[in-house]
């Protein structure tokens, strides 16, 4: 009887002790399986809060790269910072002064050198503003930091449940897959050169700069230009070549049409952000264009004037705000001329206010003042203009240039007088770069 009761006992005992065993395996197994759901959502939860992030930084940084692309201004011209810019744009090189045809005279006779230049007046930083920085309208700089710190990678909050697990989770953002051989970037192309053309009109009242009777007149004047891009010598230091060829026609008065070649080289010094400053040597040539209709006097071809000239200049850009610059300009020119009697030393001065309308528009007006004293005979010019200008950049390789002004002056030789109003527009195209 006892045996049977210790063999009960023995049965209750496995049988609690199975079962609860069984319940304790379920238990953990469900347990594991909450665990890893658990794990795996914290994970997914994870991989598409850091999708978003990178979604929307990608956004961000779009968004101020368009910004930053709006902001910049005109020409791709303030202060100077040629750091950046190593190439040329899109220039505009002025035509050399040239000398008008002389007084009121007769069409047989040739013309004479006796007046101030009548070839559109250009701003002489026109032919520098790929070396000059636009004002700034929006703060580009903080833009730029704030692109760069958005562009460094970030990794992922580590989660909590990772470490109690045993694991060390990183998740990593995709890696930029190489692009196919035939769309992998190349170097930029930095040219060295470029060939540029122009057409401009030119009306005025006193076409001559005749005192005893002013002839109102207009000019066409068209060309090419073949200059060389700003070569680095140093940090601050740029070499520069041109060659300018223009036909220079009247309107009314053809007999005295005429056509000019000019060489020009140059060394570009950058003193401080504000102030550069600039050496030259130039050469330029006239020539007749039509017969005269006299047997014994000049034929098309000749050369009446043959002009070597030193030139030294500073400027200085001073940002008033962000879309107004003020530059100023001052040159001394020594030209040594054939004929003789053309010898001279040239002081100039400019000053032009700029206002930045929008991207491609700018407006200004400007002051010009020369004072020329001849070596060779007593003579003496003073010459003024004040006038309004227009640029409007079309497209990268078009631009249009409006002036319209008064110029003021006088000489001590006889009939010779600068007052007059007048009027130019001036269209630049470049043709292409080499």
């Amino acid at each position: 009887m006892r045996l049977n009761n210790w063999k009960n006992l023995f049965f209750c005992i496995l049988l609690a002790s199975s079962g609860g065993s069984w319940c304790c395996i379920r238990v953990d197994a469900a347990e594991s399986a909450n665990t890893d759901i658990w794990r795996s959502k914290n994970l997914a939860n994870t991989q598409v809060t850091y999708q978003l992030c990178q979604k929307l930084e990608q956004e961000v940084i779009n968004f101020l790269c368009k910004q930053s692309s709006e902001s910049q201004s005109l020409d791709s011209q303030m202060p100077l910072n040629l750091a950046q810019q190593q190439t040329p744009a899109t220039t505009q090189t002025p035509p050399a002064a040239t000398e008008e045809p002389g007084d009121t005279q007769k069409q047989n006779d040739p013309p004479q050198l006796e007046s101030q230049p009548s070839v559109l007046p250009t701003s002489p930083l026109d032919s520098k503003e790929q070396l000059l920085n636009a004002p700034q309208i929006n703060q580009s700089q903080r833009l730029q930091r704030l692109m760069q710190l958005l562009r460094s990678p970030k990794q992922p909050p580590e989660s909590e449940s990772d470490r109690e697990l045993g694991l060390w989770v990183r998740l990593r953002p995709l890696e930029q897959q190489p692009l196919p051989p035939t769309e992998q970037s190349v170097p930029k192309f930095k040219p060295i050169g470029y060939l540029q053309g122009r057409v401009g009109y030119l009306q005025t009242s006193n076409i001559f700069s005749s005192n005893d009777s002013p002839i109102d007149d207009g000019l066409i004047i068209s060309g090419l230009t073949l200059a060389s891009a700003y070569f680095p010598l140093g940090s601050k230091t740029y070499l520069n070549g041109s060659i300018d060829g223009n036909l220079i026609r009247y309107i009314n008065q053809s007999a005295y049409n005429y056509n000019q070649v000019r060489f020009n080289l140059s060394i570009y010094q950058q003193f401080s952000q504000r102030m550069y400053g600039e050496v030259s040597y130039s050469n330029q040539q006239l020539f007749y264009a039509n017969n005269s209709r006299s047997l014994d006097s000049f034929k098309a071809g000749d050369r009446f004037l043959n002009e070597n000239s030193l030139l030294l200049s500073l400027g200085r850009r001073d940002t008033l705000t962000p879309k107004l610059t003020l530059d100023s300009f001052y040159e001394l020119s020594v030209n040594f001329a054939d004929p003789l009697s053309r010898d001279r030393i040239i002081n100039s001065f400019w000053i032009s206010l700029n206002y930045y309308l929008q991207k491609p528009l700018q407006v200004g007006i400007d002051y010009q003042a020369s004072f020329s004293d001849f070596t060779q005979r007593d003579r003496e010019d003073q010459f003024h203009r004040l006038f309004g200008h227009l640029n409007y950049r079309i497209s990268d390789t078009t631009n249009m240039n409006v002036e319209a002004g008064v110029s003021l002056g006088s000489s001590t030789a006889e009939n010779i007088d600068f007052d007059g109003w007048f009027f130019s527009i001036n269209y630049n195209l470049q043709l292409g770069r080499f």
